[in-house]
């Protein structure tokens, strides 16, 4: 009967820490991202530690795409509206990155990405920066023509980043809307 005092508390603290928050089955991918500072649609600084806190919806593309960006950033702003709905949003935040600063700037960004109504923060840069951060995610871009209305040839993924900014899943353009309600729901 002496042991049975040693127990308890033992048994007690097992069973307390089954009680904490769920754990994502989503795993860490540890090859794709990193820290990061580029410009934000404010003109202002903006660091990947300010989404540290937060689980992100990360999407890079560019706003003078005819078809696929834009589809995306509504298809981001269905999800966002979604996690909005079950009164997660605030925990959750859409980035939208682009590798077209010349057209890209933070002014456009601020007026293009409101029609998405997703809170939706854009980020720009010097050509340089935007480069380093696609190679951290593994972003394919390429500029097609040097004309006046260029397009590009680019990679389409959507990111899906913890709370702590590490990449937890890859999703392609046509992804389905409930799969990253449910994936984001799980990160929280």
């Amino acid at each position: 009967m002496r042991k049975l005092p040693y127990i308890l508390p033992l048994l007690l603290a097992l069973f307390l820490a089954g009680c904490g928050q769920q754990e994502s089955d989503l795993p860490v991918n540890n090859r794709l991202g990193g820290e990061f500072t580029l410009t934000d649609h404010n003109g202002e600084p903006f660091s990947q530690d300010q989404l540290n806190g937060k689980v992100s919806i990360l999407f890079f593309g560019y706003t003078h795409c005819p078809d696929i960006c834009p589809a995306v950033l509504a298809r981001v702003a269905q999800v966002y509206r979604q996690l909005k709905e079950a009164g997660d949003a605030d925990q959750v935040q859409p980035v939208f990155i682009t590798f077209d600063p010349e057209r890209d700037t933070a002014e456009h960004l601020k007026e293009y990405l409101p029609w998405f109504k997703a809170d939706i923060i854009g980020l720009t840069g010097s050509l340089a920066e935007i480069r380093e951060v696609a190679k951290q995610y593994g972003v394919v871009f390429i500029k097609d023509q040097e004309e006046q209305d260029y397009l590009f040839t680019h990679s389409d993924y959507i990111y899906l980043l913890d709370d702590q900014g590490r990449v937890r899943k890859l999703y392609p353009a046509d992804f389905t809307i409930e799969e990253v309600v449910t994936d984001a729901k799980s990160l929280l």
